[in-house]
């Protein structure tokens, strides 16, 4: 059943929301997000609204890497974070400025509302400073720069070929409004990202498992049903209990070996294995463990140090699991182990393992003989 709507009214919003659509205004997010053109505009004056749009703009939609721009964005998502007044962070913004999101969708010859949203610019602030404070990782991942806009963020770990006319236009809109409202993230978000990983996008970049950390902290923090074991890590944590985040770390050190032992090689066991071994760990990993001997045993001939440093790493791993009567690899790993094993895998790859002395050791410059003590990250 439809509403009546007066000719007066029809032209009056159909006249506001082409003025807000026009191509390259300031009312607008440049790029889509999926299949969703996003508009905003704050209830205030002229010079308030610009203010209050242009900050929604830089916080939203754009994409900083500029060395001083990202120190000076963060530091305002840092302060807004804290509960600092967006008032007092821009003096060009009024106290409790009411702000306006909506996200516009084609249907056939119509438009489809993918979310609408209402709420004062404050806080819509700390909504997504509260995104970018979920996603953040030890190290950043490659390219992130200070705030990665939700499009970039989709391209990077849902989209075929990373182009952004592959981004999933649903869910697309479901993560807009679940970063906009503050909810958890879809699991949709968290099963394409491991669905790319397994076509063989590159876990070591990090932008992956950001996504998930994020996702599986927010479902934590959500759902009392789940077990605790604590937040998902921001950065490498040995003593993590989950057993998808130590296969994880477990896999990038078998890796490593492989890495130190025949350089660069035209299939890793990433390339390989990846999305066998976070999925159905015990029909992979004896393979990966046969093979990691053949690559150490190379090692120790021509490397011996290199090869004491993952030998001790691996026995530091190893310890973590609990001897079964099956054995110690589960045969299957529930998705959001799956996801905690991208983020070890992540972590443990960033990480740099280092002498007694405290020394950073890459494959390319470790002595042929070292007595080192044990590794850190």
């Amino acid at each position: 059943m439809l509403a009546p709507t007066g000719k007066t009214a029809a032209f009056r919003y159909a006249t506001a929301l082409n003025h807000l659509l026009a191509r390259d205004g300031p009312n607008r997010l440049r790029r889509p997000v999926g299949d969703a053109t996003v508009v905003f505009w704050a209830d205030a004056s002229q010079a308030e609204a610009e203010a209050a749009e242009n900050f929604f703009t830089q916080l939203l939609g754009s994409d900083v890497s500029d060395e001083q721009e990202t120190a000076k964005v963060r530091k305002q998502m840092e302060a807004v974070a804290a509960g600092k007044p967006l008032a007092e962070l821009q003096p060009g913004i009024e106290p409790g400025t009411r702000f306006h999101v909506l996200g516009l969708s084609p249907n056939a010859a119509r438009l489809s509302v993918r979310f609408w949203l209402s709420d004062t610019l404050d806080a819509f602030a700390q909504r997504l400073a509260r995104h970018h404070a979920d996603l953040a990782m030890e190290p950043p991942p490659a390219g992130w720069g200070a705030a990665p806009s939700v499009n970039r963020l989709l391209a990077n770990t849902t989209a075929l070929q990373r182009d952004f006319k592959n981004i999933p236009p649903l869910l697309a809109g479901e993560v807009m409004r679940a970063v906009l409202s503050g909810t958890r993230y879809p699991l949709s978000l968290l099963s394409a990202a491991l669905i790319r990983l397994r076509a063989g996008d590159n876990a070591a970049s990090g932008w992956h498992a950001a996504v998930i950390r994020a996702v599986l902290v927010r479902l934590s923090r959500r759902n009392p049903l789940i077990p605790e074991q604590g937040e998902v890590p921001m950065s490498l944590k040995r003593d993590h209990a989950n057993p998808g985040y130590q296969l994880g770390r477990l896999f990038a050190v078998y890796e490593l070996a492989q890495r130190a032992a025949l350089g660069k090689v035209n299939a890793t066991i990433r390339d390989r294995y990846f999305g066998a071994a976070s999925a159905t760990p015990a029909s992979v990993f004896p393979l990966i463990v046969r093979g990691g001997q053949n690559h150490l045993a190379k090692l120790r001939k021509e490397k011996p140090g290199w090869a004491t440093l993952i030998e001790r790493e691996l026995e530091e791993i190893n310890g973590r699991f609990d001897p079964r009567p099956e054995g110690i690899w589960p045969r299957s790993l529930r998705l959001q182990d799956q996801g905690e094993f991208a983020i070890g895998y992540y972590h443990q790859r960033a990480a740099k393992l280092s002498n007694d002395k405290g020394e950073a050791i890459d494959a390319d410059d470790l002595p042929e003989t070292t007595d080192h003590e044990g590794t850190e990250a």
